[in-house]
């Protein structure tokens, strides 16, 4: 195995050599170049100092036949020590990889195991890498050793191996339990640390992110044999659920499903119905009865969107979706485009019933109620019996609905004529925004003529 530098160098593939003792597998090449023409990628290529080839012929061969001029090589040297030979290793000294009880649990189950160690007495060589701190990780036989140790084994025969980088002695980790059968979670823990390795590797060969989410996904996803990429992002997002529920108190919702997605997840099939369990319900579909569509010169509230809380007159409601609206403050001209979800009808008003509600709404419409009303407010509508009426040259009307189309000009204009300037002052102030110009103009229109004709 060679010890490689974190230091690369771009070479014509033609001026590699390539020792006697190295042959190239013609499937193999063509898998390279098949590999290549899907993601654009050469498998790595080590060579020494001095450019001669030390692992990848069959990427070598590939990138000739596809016509390279310039591929990127790793430039490593041979380790001083490369220990081969196994050593019979105190247990003390020997220790489970941290990422197999991450992967395959704290408490899985051994028993088959341990039957036939217990018949038989062999416990296959353990492949271990020095920590540097004199004791020796196990990245391949943790299970042999758990069940070595429950049965009394005080030494082990161990091939010591030195790993280039990370990902390799992930991968050896990894390659060691391709044959024992894995629950669901497994081979998403497992998929995951694959999804790691990828993207690392791809990064060191390009010198960016690694490859397209998909692409990966559907990689590791035939890693560890759950079909689809679609199926393995179901299961890793059930995984992840689990996982954020493991800590629900007892007999919460949360901890009822974290429940249900670990017996799920403890199978060997099932992503479906995993997925059923954290799958987000889809919002009910509104029929056209259930939709509600406003009409013109409907009030409504505005719920959502730019003009949220800003109270709207809708002037056209034509549209499937959106209507023409006119937002209380905004000039007459200004029409905003409101679409029907971001609006809602505001409530109607209840009639009113006594006489006493009629001046309260009377003068709030003024802007004579509350504390900060003049004094003179409460003698504006005196209480009056029902039947009785009121005497027009007691008290002029005050009250006139200026912003009705239907409302004869002339009319409105003899209403006006009854105010003093002061009450007409105040009625101008507080009249509704949806009163055009054009409105106002004919009315006062209509006032002059009336005023020329009392006058003749």
């Amino acid at each position: 195995m060679a010890q490689k530098f974190n230091n690369f160098k771009p070479c014509d593939p033609r001026e590699i050599k390539v020792p006697s003792n190295l042959n190239a597998d013609e499937s193999e090449v063509q898998k390279v170049i098949s590999a290549y023409n899907a993601d654009g990628l050469i498998p790595d290529i080590t060579i020494t100092e001095d450019g001669e080839l030390i692992e990848g012929i069959n990427s070598l061969i590939a990138a000739i036949k596809i016509g390279q001029n310039i591929v990127p090589t790793i430039v490593a040297a041979q380790p001083k020590l490369e220990l081969s030979v196994p050593l019979l290793i105190n247990t003390e000294l020997l220790y489970v990889h941290p990422l197999n009880a991450t992967i395959y649990g704290e408490n899985e189950d051994l028993s088959g195991l341990e039957a036939a160690i217990s018949e038989t007495g062999w416990i296959k060589t353990l492949v271990a890498t020095p920590d540097g701190n004199g004791r020796y990780r196990i990245v391949s036989g943790n299970s042999c050793f758990k069940v070595g140790c429950k049965l009394g084994r005080k030494e082990f025969s161990v091939e010591l191996k030195i790993f280039n980088n990370q990902q390799e002695e992930f991968r050896a980790l990894l390659a060691g339990n391709v044959g024992r059968e894995k629950t669901i979670e497994q081979k998403v823990r497992e998929g995951l640390l694959w999804e790691k390795i990828e993207r690392e590797e791809a990064k060191a060969r390009q010198g960016k992110a690694g490859l397209g989410e998909g692409t990966v996904r559907d990689r590791v996803s035939r890693l560890v044999r759950l079909g689809s990429g679609v199926n393995y992002e179901h299961a890793v997002a059930a995984v992840k659920v689990l996982d954020e529920t493991a800590g629900a108190p007892e007999g919460s919702v949360r901890h009822q499903q974290h429940q249900q997605l670990k017996q799920i997840l403890s199978r060997t099939r099932g992503v479906d119905a995993a997925y059923k369990l954290i799958k987000p319900e889809p919002p009910p579909k509104q029929t056209s009865q259930q939709r509600w569509t406003p009409k013109i010169l409907d009030k409504v509230k505005i719920i959502a969107g730019p003009h949220k809380g800003a109270i709207a007159t809708v002037r056209t409601a034509g549209g499937a979706f959106s209507a023409d609206c006119y937002i209380e403050g905004d000039p007459e001209n200004k029409r905003h485009q409101i679409a029907f979800n971001q609006m809602e009808a505001l409530p109607e008003e209840k009639p009113l019933t006594s006489v006493a509600q009629e001046l309260k709404q009377k003068q709030k419409e003024l802007g004579l109620s509350g504390r900060s009303s003049p004094p003179q407010a409460s003698q504006l509508l005196p209480d009056k019996d029902r039947n009785e009426g009121f005497n027009t040259s007691e008290q002029p009307t005050l009250m006139v609905t200026l912003t009705s189309d239907e409302i004869a000009v002339a009319e409105a204009a003899d209403k006006i004529l009854k105010l003093t300037s002061k009450q007409l002052y105040e009625v101008m102030c507080k009249v509704e925004p949806s009163l055009t110009g054009a409105h106002l103009e004919a009315i006062w229109k209509a006032l002059e003529k009336s005023l020329a004709h009392k006058a003749a």
